[in-house]
Order: structure tokens, then sequence, then C-alpha cells
């Protein structure tokens, strides 16, 4: 059996709860058309499924969010103390809500996040919160965030950043904060829209990740879904391809891949290797965060997969 000390940095995660609202459909989408299907609902939030997962994986993690005094609300607060997830939480009249419409393939097919409360998220918060910010040895942020949190985070906080992008729509927030972030996620989407360079054939995504360590980022891991990722700082310059594997939800794998990612960066392991480990785990689970992830389950699957 292998064991392994974690590590015992303190995390904290600022950034959006919701509940997920997933609609899959029996047969091929008809767009225009009342399609039949069945619903599930599940906790996600970029925010808080990072958080999940990293708890999951035995780390000391805290998650500032914004939560409502309602049922849903009451959902995320009893399962965040079940899994020992502690949380800084900013009252707000409702939870937000995501709701994500399936393809026949179990892929995102459109989504609509109503998550406006976020805004809550703000230097008054935060400010009053900032005792329990001083105390993380590294901060872990989304871009559900405003522009104006943002800066006051980077501006106020000289600590390891780490920024989750998101979605395209939102990735832009981050561009001014390029040089003031310790690693970086991102999907192809984000990653083209940021840096201005089209993906075409793979000495793109190189030309991709140098843009970002020339404005000063210090890793970057960039996500091209079931086509690989990439890993690059200005020692390590790596393309890992996917795994083909039986897809139940793509939602929150890029979550799952950020997590284990950070995971192995406390524990001084192979980033690549337990970030598309942590992502295989989800892809085979209906929820956003997938409840068989332990270390034990990664190590499992990076030697199933020979990661």
């Amino acid at each position: 059996v292998l064991i392994r000390e974690v590590s015992m940095k303190k995390i904290v995660v600022i950034g959006g709860s919701v509940i997920d609202i997933f609609a899959y459909p029996h047969h091929r989408m008809i767009m225009n058309d009342s399609n039949p299907g069945y619903l599930r609902k599940s906790m996600g939030g970029v925010g808080r499924n990072i958080a999940e997962n990293l708890v999951r994986l035995g780390l000391d993690t805290t998650l500032i969010t914004v939560l409502g005094d309602d049922d849903a609300g009451m959902f995320i607060k009893d399962s965040c103390k079940n899994l020992g997830l502690k949380l800084s939480i900013v009252d707000v009249a409702t939870t937000p809500t995501y709701l994500c419409i399936m393809d026949e393939h179990n892929e995102d097919l459109i989504s609509v996040a109503a998550m406006d409360q976020i805004e809550e998220l703000n230097e008054t918060s935060l400010s009053k919160r900032k005792k329990i910010i001083d105390q993380a040895d590294i901060l872990i942020v989304d871009t559900n965030l405003s522009i104006e949190t943002l800066t006051y985070i980077f501006d106020t906080y000289d600590k390891d950043i780490y920024v989750d992008t998101i979605s395209s729509q939102k990735a832009v927030k981050i561009k001014p904060f390029l040089s003031k972030i310790n690693t970086l996620k991102l999907n192809r989407l984000e990653a083209e829209l940021l840096s201005g360079i089209h993906h075409e054939d793979e000495k793109d995504i190189y030309r991709i990740g140098d843009y970002f360590i020339a404005h000063g980022v210090k890793e970057v891991f960039i996500t091209l879904g079931s086509n690989g990722s990439l890993h690059m700082s200005n020692k390590i310059s790596r393309f890992k391809p996917s795994y083909r594997v039986p897809v139940l939800n793509s939602t929150g794998a890029g979550d799952a891949f950020f997590a284990g990612v950070i995971y192995a960066k406390l524990n001084d392991l192979d980033p690549l290797i337990y970030g598309s480990a942590s992502a295989i785990v989800n892809l085979q689970d209906e929820k956003a965060v997938s409840s068989d992830l332990t270390v034990q389950k990664l190590d499992e699957t990076i030697k199933e997969y020979k990661l």
C-alpha cells in the first residue's frame, strides 16, 4: 500500500457555488423542439468544484463563496460540512444556478449561468475575511469574480495565486494580471482568445503557452479536451495526449484536472499526470465532482491508464 504524506499547506478558494441542473436527452437532440429526457441536480460552481476535489484529495481547503438562505444553499452547506470543506459564506437572497443541456453524447450543448449573486464577492465582503485569506499558502480564484474584485485580490495579496479562467467570455478579465499569476489553467478557446493565437496544429499550442510565460505567468496548463493537455513554464514544455474513456458528463472535468494539478504541485508530483488522472475519474461520473475521487483512486487510475 502506497503511503504518501499529504501537504499541510492551507488553501483558500474564492469563487462560485451553484446548483447544477443537467438536462439529458433520451435520443439525438432536435433543436427548436421538445426533446424527451431526464434531469439531474448536483452541486457545482468552478470554485466550489475545485475546493471539493481538493478536500477529497486530503488538502486543507477553505471556500469563500456566496450562498442563499434557501434549500439549495442549505444543501450545499450540509454537503460541505460532511466533506470537511470549510466555508466562509457571503449571504445572498438565492443560491446561484447553472443549467446545462447535454447532447446525445453527454457533452455540454448549451448552458445558462444565473450567477449575478457572485457580484457580492467584492472588496467589502473579502476585506472582512482578510484574516482567513492571510492564513492561506495559496489562493485559487475563478473568473466568475468581477474585474474589480480580481483587482483587489491581486493588488492586496502577495501570495501564489492560481486562476481558472472558466469560459472564453470571462477569461478576458485576467489579462491585466498575467504577470501576477502563479499557475493558470485554461482550455483551448480561452487560451486562443487571451493570446490572440489560433490553434491549428501542434506547434501552435506551444506558441500559445509561450505567450503566457512571456507575459509573466509562472506555469500554464492548457486543456484541449480529447486532444490532450499542455504544461509549460520557464523550465518545462510538455504535451500529454488524452485517453479514451467512457464519458458520462464532461462538465467539471476541467475543474477536476486543475485540482489534480494543484494536489501534485503541493506534493512534488507530476502535475500533468495527476491532472489527467483526476479528469479521467471525473469524466466517468454524472456529477460535476466525482464522489469516487481519492488519492488512492488517482494512483489506481495512473496505473490503469499507464499515465
